[in-house]
């Protein structure tokens, strides 16, 4: 059996209490998704993640516990401390206008202001502030890019294109050439 389009969205913790609770930390910008999903997948990586039944969901000083059918001990919910959780990507919420989910920008190419081809996302990370998009380009080091108006010009996961515009010294801080 094919499993669905699995998305990345926190990792298990290990166990609360004595009946089986595991403990999230959650990927999510809104925990509530725990509150309203029937199953997640929790595994080493999406094809190996196992579904598991959400019986319920709730915050604890600070920190998201599942209640899963799977999972009625301690000692299980221990077992299953840091596996990556995963939800089915047609559980998520659709996007508002302008806004899109970090995991569509993967792979998208991305070019200066001028035209140049600087790269591919290979990944979006949280820089506390705001987002960094991780550009790959063979033979070259990974480019680091903030996410704030000021440098990304265009933002289009579903043309699978980024146009930034870096400021002076932004690629060569990073051993680019700068863009010219």
């Amino acid at each position: 059996m094919a499993l669905p389009d699995l998305i990345l969205m926190g990792r298990a913790a290990g166990a609360f209490g004595i009946k089986g609770e595991v403990k999230l930390t959650s990927f999510a910008q809104d925990d509530s998704i725990f509150q309203r999903v029937e199953l997640i997948y929790a595994g080493p990586e999406p094809g190996a993640a196992k579904p598991l039944n959400v019986l319920g969901a709730r915050r604890h000083s600070g920190r998201l516990l599942l209640r899963l059918k799977e999972i009625a001990t301690r000692e299980q919910a221990a077992a299953l401390g840091g596996a990556w959780v995963y939800l089915r990507k047609a559980d998520l919420d659709p996007p508002g206008e302008d806004e899109y989910y970090l995991f569509e920008l993967g792979g998208a190419e991305v070019l200066s202001a001028s035209g140049r081809v600087l790269g591919a996302v290979s990944r979006v990370t949280d820089a506390g502030a705001h987002d960094l998009l991780v550009v790959r380009s063979p033979g070259k080091p990974d480019l680091l890019v903030p996410v704030v108006d000021d440098i990304v010009k265009e933002l289009s996961p579903e043309q699978g294109r980024v146009v930034i515009d870096p400021p002076p010294g932004l690629l060569e801080a990073q051993g680019w050439e700068e863009d010219e």
